[in-house]
């Protein structure tokens, strides 16, 4: 009897959930009423969702062009920045940094799996 990993099951839920999510939002139905169709259980509905769709906040996001900035001078002065990636990765980019080693950190951590 073939079983399969923890993490595959985890994979196949993922894969399931992001599927109805995707639907449901397309649908334009409140979240009780697309579970009453699907025969879904709302509650993990709500649980997948939180997983799947940042919700808003206060935080914005600017496109950062690294190329720019490889002229400009490190002002010790300034706080450090955070990159957050996915609530997996963050990176702390201080004064002083070598843009060439953020670009290739960026890079790598985008052919993650």
């Amino acid at each position: 009897m073939d079983q399969i990993s923890r993490a595959e099951e985890l994979e196949q839920k993922r894969i399931y959930w992001r599927q109805h999510i995707d639907q449901w939002q397309q649908t334009g139905l409140t979240q009780a009423e697309y579970c009453r169709q699907h025969d879904l259980k709302h509650h993990q509905l709500v649980y997948w969702k939180k997983r799947f769709i940042k919700t808003e906040s206060d935080v914005s996001f600017v496109s950062l062009k690294l190329n720019n900035l490889l002229d400009m001078p490190a002002r010790p002065d300034h706080a450090s920045l955070f990159l957050v990636i996915d609530d997996h990765f963050k990176i702390e980019v201080r004064a002083g940094f070598d843009v060439r080693f953020l670009q290739k950190l960026i890079y790598a951590v985008r052919e993650l799996p």
